[in-house]
């Protein structure tokens, strides 16, 4: 089977307080950078046969210690991006939350487009394309690591689930966790979601 996984970058400033979207120079901070580093703990036992990550440089950041233990490069693909927020992009939490158009967000998300931006549908169809030309592209003895952002995960996992894209956002995606993607004789499933690594029921790979 093939296998994906779907890391969230780690955590840095902006987390549960601004709209990072697309900004650039927004950096992991300390526990950040700690987290990557258990992601190598984490993964160490695996053979893992490519290492992609969106462009932006919190996820990258995430994704090197693991390239590095790995000794692969790598592989920076936009769709893998996180949403483009348009206008919202760098507004705090709070200033959203006072917009009329926040409830939309959350209660009808199939209908909404940041003004500006992409529409939630036009992401997860650009996020779900990217993940199915992984599965296309590695055979099914390989493991791939894809590191991208929460919202760009959650519609990931909302597609390969069969869930309507209003359910979307009840889908947990910690900072550094794990969801798992498994591709065999063209069915997917999805066996794990959201393994936080930091937590002792987290390590969905220790075979102790």
């Amino acid at each position: 089977m093939t296998t994906v996984l779907l890391i969230r970058h780690g955590l840095n400033d902006w987390v549960g307080k601004r709209l990072a979207g697309r900004t650039p120079d927004v950096h992991l901070n300390e526990q950040g950078r700690k987290q990557a580093q258990m992601l190598v703990s984490v993964l160490k036992d695996l053979t893992i046969d490519s290492i992609y990550s969106s462009p932006l440089e919190r996820a990258i950041e995430t994704a090197k210690p693991l390239a590095l233990a790995k000794e692969l490069p790598v592989i920076c693909n936009e769709n893998l991006q996180e949403i483009d927020f348009g206008e919202w992009q760098g507004k705090t939490i709070k200033q959203l939350r006072k917009l009329k158009l926040w409830k939309l967000v959350h209660q009808e998300p199939e209908k909404f487009r940041f003004p500006g931006g992409e529409s939630f549908v036009e992401a997860q169809l650009r996020l779900s394309s990217v993940i199915e030309t992984f599965f296309s592209n590695h055979p099914e003895d390989e493991i791939v690591a894809c590191f991208s952002h929460s919202d760009s995960i959650r519609l990931i996992l909302a597609h390969f689930l069969g869930l309507p894209l209003q359910n979307f956002h009840k889908i947990a995606v910690d900072t550094a966790s794990i969801s798992v993607l498994y591709r065999k004789a063209g069915q997917t499933s999805v066996p794990y979601i959201n393994q936080i690594i930091d937590k002792p029921f987290g390590n969905i790979f220790n075979k102790k």
